[in-house]
């Protein structure tokens, strides 16, 4: 299953903190979405911009491909998951 989560920098393992991008005020105090699927970690996102650079000019282009992504696997995973097995 897709899980995707917003975590603080001290969520990161040192492996991931070290290949973070560095905004001016320090990746450190950035929030992150970590994507994972069926346990391993697919990507990490920073929000490691300054407020004047969130502006619609700004290249956000990778969120349009994770929604899409994320709609795959689901479609992918819902075709192993037995319904019936699993009803609340």
């Amino acid at each position: 299953m897709l899980e995707i989560k917003s975590i603080t920098y001290e969520d990161l393992t040192q492996d991931e903190k070290a290949t973070q991008p560095d905004n001016g005020s320090g990746k450190e105090y950035a929030e992150y979405l970590e994507v994972k699927h069926e346990g391993e970690t697919l990507a990490i996102y920073s929000d490691a911009m300054e407020p004047e650079d969130c502006i619609f000019s700004r290249d956000l282009s990778w969120v349009k491909g994770l929604v899409l992504e994320a709609y795959e696997m689901g479609k992918r995973d819902g075709e192993f998951y037995d319904f019936e097995q699993n009803l609340p």
